[in-house]
C-alpha cells in the first residue's frame, strides 16, 4: 500500500480589476491533509484578511505547501488580447508546471469564465485530474484561499513599486480617487500615459475623455524623467 499523500491545488488571481499593474495569477499545491493546518493558522480569502494578515500568512503559506508558483500578466498584454483566454493559458501553463514536479490529483479554481471551459482546458493537459471550478472558490476551499493570499501580497508589493516610480497611484482601481486624479494629473503633464496603465480598457477614455493610444515603456518613462530632471 503506498503512503503518498494526496496532493491538491489552489489557484486564483490578484489585480483583474484594476485599471493600472500587472495582474498575478498564484497556484499553490499542498498535502489535503495540511489544509485544515492552513484554516486554523488564519488563511482565508484575501479579501478578508489585512494587509498585515496576508504578509504574515505568507511566509507559513510557503512553508508549508509543496509547490507554489505565479504568473503576470501585464498591462500590454491585457490591452492586446482577450483577458479570459489570457487567463486561461495562464491557469494552464500553471497546472502544467505544478503536474511536472508533483502528482496532483485535484484542483481548485476561483472561476473567472464559464467553469465548463475551464474544466474542458485542464482535461487536455490530464484527462483524469478533478477539477473543481467555481466562482467564489477563494472563499469555500483553503487551497485557493492561500493561493489568493499570495497573489495579493505579490500584486501589493508590485504596487508598491510602481509608486516609487510614478508617486501615488492610489490602488489602482477605478473606483480609487486617488488613482483617477492620478491618471488626470499625468495625462494633462505628459499628454500620455504609461505602459503600466491598462489603456484598452474604456474606463480610461472616461476618465480622461480622449481616446487613448498605447505610449511608452517604464524604461522610457524614467529615461524621460532622467532627461527632464
Amino acid at each position: 500500500m503506498s503512503d503518498q499523500k494526496l496532493l491538491v491545488a489552489g489557484v486564483d488571481e490578484a489585480g483583474r480589476g484594476p485599471l493600472i499593474g500587472d495582474m498575478f495569477m498564484a497556484i499553490v499545491v499542498i498535502e489535503e491533509e495540511k489544509l485544515r493546518g492552513l484554516e486554523q493558522l488564519g488563511v482565508k480569502d484575501s479579501k478578508k484578511l489585512t494587509r498585515e494578515k496576508r504578509e504574515k500568512l505568507l511566509p507559513l503559506i510557503l512553508s508549508i505547501a509543496n509547490f507554489v508558483a505565479v504568473h503576470r500578466i501585464t498591462p500590454d498584454q491585457i490591452d492586446k488580447y482577450n483577458l479570459n483566454l489570457l487567463e486561461l493559458e495562464s491557469l494552464v501553463k500553471l497546472v502544467k508546471l505544478a503536474l511536472t514536479f508533483h502528482p496532483v490529483k485535484r484542483v481548485f479554481i476561483d472561476a473567472f469564465t464559464n467553469p465548463t471551459t475551464i474544466i474542458s482546458a485542464l482535461h487536455t493537459i490530464k484527462e483524469d485530474i478533478d477539477v473543481i471550478a467555481e466562482y467564489n472558490a477563494d472563499s469555500k476551499y483553503i487551497a485557493v484561499s492561500a493561493a489568493s493570499i499570495v497573489a495579493k501580497v505579490l500584486r501589493d508589493w508590485h504596487i508598491d513599486q510602481l509608486k516609487k516610480v510614478y508617486g501615488d497611484i492610489g490602488s489602482g482601481y477605478p473606483s480609487d480617487k486617488k488613482t483617477v486624479e492620478w491618471l488626470q494629473n499625468y495625462y494633462k503633464k505628459f499628454g500620455e500615459l504609461p505602459s503600466v496603465v491598462r489603456k484598452s480598457w474604456k474606463t480610461v477614455e472616461r476618465i480622461l475623455g480622449v481616446p487613448i493610444k498605447k505610449q511608452k515603456s517604464l524604461v522610457e518613462y524614467i529615461e524621460k524623467g532622467k532627461v527632464e530632471e
